[in-house]
């Protein structure tokens, strides 16, 4: 069955992207990153689309198809290689993954109506449940389908459902719903450049709005423990969830669990999480787990399974309670500073 992601987010004729490491102080690992290019250099080919009577364009990059009815000059300067550069992120920030076997396709239309009717399209009986989202968007696949939400959410949408896109592609093994959201969520933050404006710097850390839901909950008692997070779907915290706030919590939760297995001491889970992403993409996963833990995974998309190949030997708890004391550094005063600058606030 086909794989629907919400969130509440042609050719390589020349080698336009490369890759390189640069050495992470707060880690202590290496951390691929996309060196810069011009960024018409990301388009390969344009020709005109339409859909439901509206005018736009087809971009065509390494990595992806974009079609948009998008009329904003800015907009259609960015997007293409926003997208291109989302992708290639995905596939470098953790550890290095390979690329997709074909581009992506990413669809940003101009109204919120046009988005219905292609939701409805594309989803059929199921489009009523998204539907009802007031902005956001949906990957099914690797195909990912969003509207113009303005300058910042448009495209903070693009990289949590491209995380999703790049990961249906090329992994074999379904990763937890935990982690998979997770994921997606430390790849949401960006800044565009203060000297080429139009160029996105992905930076984990620059997410104010999770931040901002963490250091709330933190304040009023409501963090979740690790237990609880690594065994609930989105979708099992909605009977009891007033006002959506417990599932901004879950989200909130996740981008720092990601943080923290990537910093805390010195990147002590980064190597364990880059394998369990590793073994995925193999269709490795499932054979180094427990027969029970495999089990789960494969019916529920949950649970603790492939902590322990994150965490080796480290009981829930222990880990619960270190990752207790990170989300402690994370909200401490002047964090939020940090945040606002794309630093990580921990120390």
């Amino acid at each position: 069955m086909m794989r629907v992601s919400v969130a509440f987010v042609v050719f390589y004729a020349s080698l336009l992207l490369s890759v390189g490491c640069s050495s992470s102080s707060s880690t202590g690992t290496s951390i691929p990153e996309a060196r810069k290019a011009p960024i018409q250099r990301f388009v390969a080919e344009r020709q005109p689309w339409s859909y439901q009577g509206y005018d736009g364009w087809t971009y065509y990059t390494p990595g992806a198809t974009i079609r948009t009815t998008i009329s904003d000059r800015r907009m259609l300067i960015r997007i293409p290689a926003f997208v291109e550069l989302a992708q290639l992120h995905a596939r470098t920030a953790l550890t290095v993954l390979p690329a997709p076997p074909q581009p992506v396709d990413t669809y940003f239309l101009g109204s919120r109506q046009q988005w219905e009717t292609m939701t409805k399209k594309v989803l059929k009986e199921r489009a009523p449940v998204y539907l009802a989202i007031e902005r956001g968007g949906f990957s099914l696949g690797s195909t990912g389908v969003y509207y113009d939400l303005g300058p910042r959410d448009s495209f903070t949408i693009a990289a949590h459902e491209g995380w999703h896109q790049y990961a249906h592609s090329v992994m074999t093994d379904r990763i937890p719903v935990w982690l998979d959201e997770g994921i997606a969520c430390y790849l949401e933050g960006f800044r565009w450049d203060a000297v080429d404006p139009d160029s996105p710097n992905f930076l984990p850390w620059a997410n104010l709005e999770r931040f901002d839901q963490l250091r709330n909950a933190s304040r009023s008692g409501q963090l979740m423990s690790l237990h609880t997070l690594v065994t609930n779907r989105p979708q099992d915290l909605m009977a009891t969830d007033q006002g959506g706030n417990r599932a901004l919590t879950y989200y909130a939760q996740h981008w720092a669990l990601i943080h923290f297995f990537r910093e805390y001491q010195n990147g002590r889970y980064a190597t364990g999480l880059a394998r369990v992403l590793h073994l995925a993409v193999r269709g490795e996963l499932y054979e180094s787990m427990s027969e029970s833990d495999a089990r789960t995974l494969r019916i529920r998309r949950s649970g603790a399974g492939v902590l322990s190949i994150i965490a080796p030997g480290v009981p829930l708890r222990e880990l619960d309670r270190q990752y207790q004391e990170f989300i402690g550094d994370i909200v401490r005063t002047g964090g939020r500073d940090a945040i606002l600058s794309g630093r990580s606030p921990v120390q």
